[in-house]
């Protein structure tokens, strides 16, 4: 797959990546689906939150491929907006706000800027140096 394509594949996940962390963080909890045997899972919430973020700002990373010193600051919207989802939640939801939930937020945005350099050399990487030159023998 091309470059442009990879780059507009990433921009729809990012939206769809979106509207799935909004409908999981404003939903009242009885309508999301039950965790199950997950629930076991020592702190899994704050797992699904450190991923939800993770996956964010990789998929905007890779739609948008900011400059390296603007990754930080999208890193840094994600943030703002996980911080203004929690309030919302405590303010206008029937759910609690949770500065913990907020910490595995960030921390899982932050943690996408790497990844999202790794991603791009494994995605869009260059066989610069590992062609063979043509056969000109002929």
């Amino acid at each position: 797959m091309e470059k442009k394509r990879h780059i507009k594949v990433a921009g729809v996940l990012f939206f769809v990546w979106t509207a799935v962390i909004l409908y999981g963080s404003l939903s009242p909890g009885d309508d999301l689906p039950p965790m199950g045997w997950l629930a076991r899972i020592p702190h899994f919430d704050k797992i699904v939150h450190f991923c939800f973020y993770l996956g964010q700002v990789l998929l905007l990373l890779l739609w948008l491929q900011p400059s390296r010193g603007n990754r930080i600051w999208i890193a840094l919207c994600a943030i703002i907006f996980s911080g203004t989802i929690e309030l919302l939640q405590g303010e206008y939801f029937d759910r609690s706000a949770d500065w913990l939930d907020f910490a595995a937020n960030s921390a899982g945005a932050l943690t996408g800027i790497p990844l999202a350099r790794l991603a791009e050399r494994l995605i869009f990487k260059k066989d610069s140096g590992n062609e063979t030159p043509p056969n000109n023998d002929n």
